[in-house]
């Protein structure tokens, strides 16, 4: 197999992947991933930073604090906020 042909790249007798420059997921999922912290999302255990996402309007981190925030301006959908309380009651 061909490293090439499959998006790696050559340097140096060694391959590299080629990042892609695409979302990490479709938009509608982005959309729906959040996270409980409340500490800022400092380290990767909580869901966003563990998956590479930015924080999203519907995370309980968006303060100053938060390490991975999403800076678009979208607000979260009252069905979105149910379906948040409904997870964090689990």
């Amino acid at each position: 197999m061909i490293p090439t042909a499959w998006l790696w790249k050559q340097e140096n007798d060694l391959s590299f992947p080629i990042m892609t420059q695409s979302n990490a997921a479709v938009d509608e999922l982005l959309k729906i991933s959040h996270c409980n912290s409340s500490v800022g999302c400092k380290s990767s255990l909580f869901s966003c930073k563990r998956y590479g996402l930015p924080c999203t309007a519907c995370c309980s981190c968006q303060t100053e604090n938060c390490d991975n925030p999403n800076n678009s301006k979208q607000v979260c959908t009252e069905d979105e906020e149910d379906n948040m309380d409904s997870l964090k009651s689990l």
